[in-house]
């Protein structure tokens, strides 16, 4: 491990302490007298509408003036919106790596990603300090210590700004958690922040010279974050000598007046709240003046002229997505520097064959393409499972590798139809949520045990919004009293021996139903499960447990020589 990271908590809090005159570099006369000459030949509309984006992610454009629409992506661990891309480990894993340089390297690799598919802008890194273990955004931030999120945060910014890309640096600030996250409102003392949740952010402004901050959509000390002037204004410009652009969280913006004049730029995805209407009502009564607009939209033109954007070529838009094995090499060696092993009782790391020949293996994230959710989510052209790596390895090695699952997922109770010797489920896929129509696709599934982060996987089938309705029999093959267990995230419905026993069939987070009926050996209980998916998170498992039979898992893991759990949370549960 290269380049360890020293310091102590008084040189933070006497860094953060500074104050005086600061620009960045790429503020220079040039670039502010051109802002200043494209702010004064815009309309008034165009100057009205200029503050919110437009189409998700992108600015707005006006050709006549030389003004072109700048394109967002989401990150901060790869180009998440357009795509399949190189999927990074997230930043933790980055800042527990404590290396200054591949910080900077991945930086440098993500501004390739971007620059392949005409991105101008990525909206990352997240620098806010873990205050709560619950937070749903703590993989997309650098951990508790502020000195190492600052220094990680600047080698990021800086291998992505010197390659052509501007950062976003988010979420300004306290942003500790996603439930409930447009009404919580975080209460620290003026010293607190500044020695503790600021440096990273100050950092950022100071010595990688980022392009945008991005507000959050919580409350500090009672103010919304994207209406707060002493944030904003004070801290952030009066004191950093910020000279970029404040921008929104998505649907962050609560009011009109007190954004349009607190110091927030940008409101995006678009004009919801600081829309042309309102604007125009709110300056006919003197609340809002134009200067409080031309400042906003000075702001923004000055730093997308610093950054280059009006003067490249126009993107293409539809730039096929480039697999980048470059980027891909960064990614596997932030993978192996961030790793952090805390104890090897008995040397058993590497698995060999010497500490046993049965290896268990344990937990949906083994299974899956295990990563955060929500807007640090990331489409990987590739992947392989832990399972999948752990198999391969034992291969080598010489043990064997089995999955055991918690739940018993009636592999081998389960059949295409009645008296049907074929084992497994038919599954048919629907683009819509309301299974109508004809299915797009047919398979045969002998467990439905499923997480999806990237679209069930089967081809012709939508990412978001479509339906799935399994149909067979379920033949036990022991008499007993069974409880059936249906778990979803959105929508599910159990019908079980030509009965509705469970409908949760409406949008909703992850949920656990469950159903129970004395079943006989050998007769065939009809069954279909139908469920749909309305975006986000998805997950749907169906799975059975006989009365008797609760120490099924212990018993197997009991067989097990060495058990490897992959436990936690994955993009169903954190994002």
């Amino acid at each position: 491990m290269t380049n360890i990271i020293k310091t102590s908590l008084l040189a933070v809090a006497m860094a953060a302490s500074s104050t005086g005159a600061y620009a960045q570099s790429w503020f220079t006369p040039e670039v502010e007298q051109r802002a200043e000459a494209m702010l004064k030949n815009m309309t008034v509309r165009e100057k009205l509408i200029y503050i919110g984006g437009v189409d998700w992610m992108y600015t707005k454009d006006f050709p006549r003036l030389g003004i072109t629409r700048a394109k967002m992506s989401d990150g901060p661990q790869g180009v998440g919106t357009w795509g399949a891309s190189t999927a990074y480990p997230c930043v933790l894993m980055l800042a527990s790596s404590f290396n200054r340089d591949l910080a900077h390297d991945y930086g440098e690799a993500l501004a390739k990603d971007c620059k392949a598919r005409g991105v101008d802008i990525l909206l990352g890194p997240g620098v806010n300090i873990a205050r709560a273990p619950m937070c749903g955004r703590n993989f997309e931030y650098m951990g508790e210590d502020p000195y190492l999120s600052a220094q990680t945060a600047t080698g990021y910014i800086r291998g992505l700004q010197d390659n052509g890309v501007m950062a976003v640096v988010k979420h300004f600030t306290a942003n500790f958690q996603e439930y409930d996250r447009n009404y919580t409102s975080s209460d620290i003392d003026e010293r607190t922040l500044h020695e503790i949740y600021f440096p990273a952010f100050k950092a950022a402004v100071q010595e990688a010279e980022t392009g945008s901050i991005m507000s959050s959509y919580n409350l500090l000390n009672g103010v919304w974050t994207t209406e707060d002037p002493t944030l904003l204004k004070g801290v952030l410009r009066d004191k950093w000598g910020f000279n970029g652009m404040v921008m929104s969280d998505w649907g962050s913006t609560h009011n009109c007046v007190p954004a349009a004049k607190s110091g927030l730029d940008l409101e995006m995805a678009g004009n919801e709240i600081e829309n042309e209407d309102a604007l125009r009502e709110h300056l006919a009564s003197g609340e809002i003046t134009m200067a409080d607009i031309d400042l906003k939209v000075k702001h923004i033109l000055q730093t997308l002229i610093a950054f280059g954007i009006f003067d490249k070529n126009p993107w293409d838009g539809n730039l096929p997505a480039t697999d980048n094995p470059e980027t891909a090499q960064t990614a596997l060696e932030v993978s192996r520097d961030g790793v952090v092993l805390l104890k090897n009782n008995d040397n058993i790391l590497p698995l060999k064959k010497e500490n046993g020949s049965k290896i268990a293996v344990v937990g949906n994230n083994a299974l899956i393409f295990a990563a955060g959710g929500g807007s640090g989510l990331v489409t990987p052209f590739r992947y392989t499972s832990y399972y999948d790596g752990l198999k391969a390895l034992g291969e080598e090695k010489g043990f064997e590798v089995s999955y055991i699952d918690q739940y018993d997922h009636m592999q081998g109770a389960m059949f295409n139809g009645a008296g049907s010797q074929t084992q497994g489920l038919k599954g048919e896929y629907f683009n819509n949520r309301n299974l109508e129509g004809a299915p797009v696709a047919t398979t045969l599934e002998t467990r439905i045990g499923y997480e999806w982060t990237m679209g069930s996987g089967v081809a012709g089938v939508n990412k978001n919004d479509f339906s799935v309705r399994w149909t067979g029999v379920i033949r036990p093959t022991v008499d007993g009293e069974y409880t059936i267990r249906v778990s979803g995230d959105d929508g599910f419905r159990l019908s079980f021996n030509n009965k509705v026993v469970l409908d949760e069939y409406k949008t909703g987070s992850l949920r656990t139903r469950t159903y129970t009926a004395q079943l006989k050996a050998g007769q065939d209980y009809p069954v279909r499960l139908e469920y749909f998916q309305a975006g986000g998170g998805a997950s749907i498992d169906f799975a059975w447990e006989r009365k008797g039979d609760e120490k099924r898992f212990e018993n197997e893991l009991n067989k097990a020589d060495v058990v490897v759990a992959f436990i936690g949370h994955s993009a169903a549960s954190e994002g």
